[in-house]
């Protein structure tokens, strides 16, 4: 009776496959396997093709090939010694090779990729539509391999097709955070996972649920950064509640809304809209007015101690604070509401928008992730300021420095952050300091004052961009009221 088969018969095999090159990619996981578990076995892995190497070498010793047609002087011959050596040398390299499986370096699943080896990519941007992106870590163009990071998008449907198999559905407004080749982590929004059986065990996690596919296609809904809603369109989904640790095993038609403490059964279709995110409870009587810089005595500009520049623009606000070296080039934007329309009337909400946008002058990357603050100037004397004739030594409230005025007569009203490399989208300011502000005026006209908290690096940094009353596309800067009928 034949006896089965040792270890070592079958790593020789594997071996022989590696240095005849016809190593298939599951003969290479049995190889990775075998040295990397065992001892024995990369010592013998090693030794077998170290006696490869050598024999390789030893077919290029003069002594065994045929002479040449010319003889070859004995000064020519390469002295014993220094030919062992060449030899040696020749084998150490082959050995090297060898070690590598003549194809990659092994890779220890405990440690990762050797240094100074590049992660492999998680997944690629395979498609796009109509997407507008909010900030975030990872390159957005279609086609684009992308790391662990992060995926915020504000408008659209983007396509990711991850290195295990799997393609995910971005529905905006989402925040998606790439983990692994098998795992993503969705923050907000919504998604819809197609998982194929060589991806099985692909996870999507969320703040309330883990969500482990056995091979299916199911949507996600995160809302609130708080309840996950799921639904199974085809398929078997093992879905884990994270407060209680209960697992359930959700099959085709099966809905579940994982909320913090507990899970129920939903129907999709009977879901009612969703109503606007309101600041405060609906109050009988109240309405909403929007103004901007665009009506009645609205006005905007921007100031810098350079002046004329040719760095100018008649259609953006321009907004920089930089070295003290560059400080000729800081600026200022200053904005006019007319508050008449809501004369007589109770502000009980307010909100301050502005739209940014690219300017083209400066280097993103010569500026951090940006604070802007808002400024109302509570000097009401000073709210007749003229926007074509407005200067940096007489802008009201004025001092020197990208972000300073004069403190006296301001009072912050609230800050707002542009990313690092974001090209454009809306920020704005909102609270009781703004409503209290508003409330106090007496004239009717409400002077914001916005400066960029965060300082470049003097080496042509950025010049921050927001639209301003005569943007051909883009909003102007727009106060948002609630307002309340006047007590009688």
């Amino acid at each position: 009776m034949n006896e089965p088969p040792t270890w070592q018969d079958e790593l020789q095999a594997l071996c022989e496959a590696v240095l005849e090159d016809r190593l298939t990619e599951e003969q290479q996981r049995r190889l990775e396997e075998l040295v990397l578990q065992w001892p024995a076995a990369r010592r013998f892995y090693v030794e077998y093709l170290h006696q490869h190497a050598c024999l390789q070498w030893g077919t290029d010793e003069p002594a065994a090939r045929p002479l040449p047609f010319r003889e070859v002087r004995p000064a020519a011959r390469v002295a014993p010694r220094r030919m062992w050596a060449a030899g040696l040398l020749a084998a150490s390299v082959l050995l090297a090779v060898g070690i590598l499986f003549g194809r990659r370096a092994i890779e220890n699943p405990a440690t990762g990729p050797r240094a100074g080896q590049a992660p492999a990519p998680v997944a690629t941007l395979s498609g796009s539509r109509s997407c507008k992106w909010d900030a975030g870590t990872l390159p957005t163009e279609v086609g684009a391999r992308l790391g662990a990071g992060r995926l915020r998008l504000a408008e659209g449907i983007a396509t990711l097709t991850f290195a295990g198999g799997a393609e995910v559905m971005l529905e905006a407004p989402a925040d998606l955070e790439l983990i692994s080749a098998q795992r993503c982590v969705l923050h907000s929004g919504r998604l819809v996972a197609r998982v194929p059986p060589p991806a099985i065990g692909f996870v999507v996690d969320t703040p309330t649920a883990v969500l482990k596919d056995l091979g299916t296609e199911f949507g996600v809904n995160v809302r609130d950064g708080q309840t996950a809603d799921v639904q199974v369109f085809n398929g078997i989904v093992d879905a884990q509640h994270r407060s209680s640790g209960r697992t359930e095993r959700l099959l085709t038609g099966d809905n579940r809304r994982f909320d913090a403490d507990n899970v129920v059964v939903f129907a999709p279709q009977a879901e009612p809209p969703v109503k606007p995110t309101e600041s405060r409870p609906a109050v009988a009587g109240a309405r909403v007015v929007q103004l901007s810089t665009a009506t009645g005595r609205g006005k905007d500009a921007y100031v810098q101690p350079l002046y004329p520049s040719p760095n100018s623009s008649d259609i953006l606000l321009l907004v920089k604070n930089t070295h003290p070296e560059t400080s000729d080039y800081n600026r200022k934007a200053y904005v006019g509401i007319d508050l008449e329309p809501v004369r007589g009337t109770k502000i009980v909400d307010a909100q301050l928008s502005f739209t940014y946008t690219p300017t083209g002058m400066g280097f993103a990357s010569q500026v951090p992730d940006a604070t802007f603050v808002v400024y109302g100037l509570t000097d009401e004397t000073l709210d007749g300021w003229d926007e074509k004739t407005l200067r940096w030594a007489t802008a009201p409230a004025n001092a020197a420095g990208g972000a300073k005025l004069d403190f006296g007569k301001v009072v912050r009203l609230g800050t707002f952050e542009v990313a690092q490399g974001a090209q454009q989208g809306m920020r704005s300011v909102s609270g009781p300091a703004l409503v209290d502000f508003l409330s106090r005026d007496k004239n009717g006209l409400a002077t914001f004052i916005l400066v960029r908290e965060t300082r470049g690096s003097g080496r042509g940094d950025l010049v921050h961009g927001f639209a301003n009353k005569h943007h051909p596309s883009l909003p102007p800067p727009t106060l948002k009221l609630t307002v309340m009928p006047p007590e009688k």
